[in-house]
């Protein structure tokens, strides 16, 4: 009976050791746990069963120069499976002490494992002239390959006429990733970005060498005023993996990282009138290449009956800006205000798509009438000159109703009304007593004598009670900010699970709301003007600084392929900042 204890005890010791064995772990590690400032620190976050659903730590203090990087293995051994997969990045402190690399988590058959929290002690920069000494030369060669470039489609365009600025990054080898510091403003200019796709590098031939590119941004943009223009650069900073010269103990080279601001260069844009000479009178401002209809439902109908005129001008160019011919008819028909609208859609080449009017012509009278011919006047731009569509008059029949009255009717119906106004000829004289006012002295007299007495003190007391109002606008402004914050922000709110939805309407909250409190423009919003405006505005420097620091975070955050961001942050950054701009705001 002890044996068969025995034999149990040790079964059951067996079984534990083996399920122990085959637990799933999820666990994170450092290279190194102390590392210099210019150093990068390796983190790894490392499984022994498929996972998904990664999400990373925020990464506080650091900078992601490479990652995630995605490695998979499978061995077997014996019979025995072996299972490892793993997620690394390259991170670079941005300040020394003690720093902590937080949780990251993933999905593993439906149970969410999370790592502990790392420590790493980051101490100050260290010299390192003699590897420095070794591998500028071969980092300068690989920096020199990569070029941050702008193309712009014409340098010259007239005014209206839509140009495109594509921002790209050329390189052979070696890119690992970028992040921006500045986006150029386009002042004089009305802009429209396009959404670029998720970045793929494309082979193309840059300088007659083979090179690689990436579109970061690109800008559709039409002048609204004649002169020379300064577009500023767009600057980024540029992680590439470049070669450090040693070799690992395999004898395969080793590779680093490196960081270096790239810039654009400076866009200068001359822009020019349209021509006055040949210039109709009737000139849309259209600047492009449009068709123009006039299409009424029906020709035939009777008095009282509604048609419809519809009024489309289509094509590409700036439909937005350019004004809609109005309709002209005979009296007898009468026209509605029209109800517009439109499908525009903008790509490279500016906008295309359509602009309707709908106008409801209801006639009154039975007879033929005209709807006046119609042009539309447009410049062209494969031309260079203006051209004008034009339609017919269109013959509107009303079968049936009423019919107009005539010239002659109408006086005569006039002549009978004037007979009323002559009584015959008296043969005898009737004395009539002398008119005697009474309006003088009477109550009405008085009345009416004081009533401007009245308004006088009624108005003052009006204007008092207003001026006590607003001595309080401050308390107002105050009440006021949780409804505005809820107002500019209800549509980002909406979007805190999709990146590039929450940072579209985020910047676009942060751009209304400008326009409401500063009445300035979308071509004013630059981050000079608007730092000079908000000075004006008595704001203090701190937070005009927070407020363009967030509206940067929201433009990069839509151009940059890094998805290392904290949107229910910057939701909050947003709440604050606008906060603080309406109470400080005068």
């Amino acid at each position: 009976m002890q044996i068969l204890k025995k034999y149990i005890c040790l079964f059951l010791l067996l079984f534990s050791s083996a399920t122990l064995f085959a637990q799933t772990f999820f666990k994170a590690s450092v290279a190194r746990d102390n590392v210099a400032l210019n150093e990068l620190v390796t983190v790894e976050f490392s499984m022994n069963e498929d996972g998904d659903y990664f999400k990373s730590p925020s990464f506080e203090g650091f900078t992601v120069v490479s990652g995630p990087n995605q490695s998979v293995s499978i061995s077997w051994v014996n019979g025995k499976k072996s299972f490892n997969k793993s997620y690394s990045f390259q991170l670079k402190p941005n300040k020394t002490g003690k720093l902590t690399i937080g949780s990251a988590s993933i999905d593993i058959k439906g149970d969410v494992y999370k790592t502990q929290p790392i420590s790493v002690t980051i101490t100050q920069a260290v010299k390192r002239e003699e590897q420095a000494n070794d591998l500028n030369h071969i980092q300068k060669q690989s920096l020199e390959t990569i070029h941050l470039v702008a193309e712009v489609s014409n340098k010259n365009p007239y005014v209206n006429e839509p140009i495109t600025i594509s921002y790209k990054i050329y390189f052979q080898e070696g890119l690992s990733g970028y992040a921006g510091k500045k986006i150029p403003s386009f002042d004089k200019f009305w802009t429209h970005n396009i959404q670029v796709p998720e970045p793929q590098p494309i082979q193309t031939t840059y300088k007659d060498q083979p090179y690689y590119y990436i579109l970061i941004k690109q800008d559709v943009l039409m002048a609204q005023e004649v002169g020379d223009f300064t577009i500023d650069p767009l600057v980024l900073d540029v992680q590439a993996q470049v070669l450090t010269g040693r070799r690992d103990f395999f004898g395969f080279p080793e590779y680093g990282y490196i960081e270096k601001e790239f810039s654009t260069n400076s866009i200068s844009i001359q822009t020019k009138a349209l021509p006055i000479q040949d210039q109709p009178e009737d000139f849309s401002g259209g600047v492009g290449a449009f068709n123009f209809t006039v299409t009424p439902s029906k020709t035939q109908l009777k008095a009282g009956e509604m048609l419809n005129l519809k009024v489309e001008v289509n094509g590409s160019g700036n439909l937005n800006l350019l004004k809609m011919p109005i309709v002209k008819a005979n009296s007898a028909l009468e026209i509605y205000d029209p109800v517009y609208n439109e499908k525009i859609n903008t790509g490279i080449y500016g906008m295309q798509g359509r602009r309707t009017n709908d106008y409801t012509i209801i006639p009154q009278y039975k007879g033929e009438y005209f709807i006046e011919p119609m042009n539309f006047s447009y410049f062209d731009l494969k031309t260079k000159s203006y051209k004008t569509i034009s339609t017919d008059s269109i013959r509107i029949d009303v079968l049936d109703g009423p019919t107009l009255p005539t010239n002659k009717e109408l006086l005569g119906e006039q002549l009978s009304q004037d007979q009323d106004l002559f009584q015959p000829i008296k043969q005898k004289l009737t004395y009539v007593n002398p008119y005697v006012s009474k309006y003088w002295g009477s109550n009405l007299f008085y009345i009416l004598t004081s009533l401007p007495l009245l308004a006088v003190v009624l108005i003052i007391l009006i204007s008092k009670a207003k001026e006590n109002a607003n001595k309080d606008t401050v308390g107002l402004k105050l009440k006021s900010n949780n409804r505005l914050a809820k107002k500019y922000l209800s549509q980002a709110k909406k979007h805190l699970n999709n990146k590039d939805s929450f940072y579209e309407a985020l910047e676009l909250c942060l751009h209304n709301f400008l326009k409401a409190k500063l009445n300035i423009e979308t071509t004013q919003m630059s981050n000079e003007n608007i730092k000079i405006i908000l000075e004006q505005k008595q704001v203090n420097p701190a937070s005009t600084q927070r407020f363009l620091d967030l509206k940067n975070a929201c433009e990069w955050a839509r151009y940059t392929p890094s998805d290392q961001v904290d949107m229910k942050q910057d939701y909050q950054n947003a709440i604050n900042i606008i906060a603080e701009l309406e109470k400080q705001i005068k």
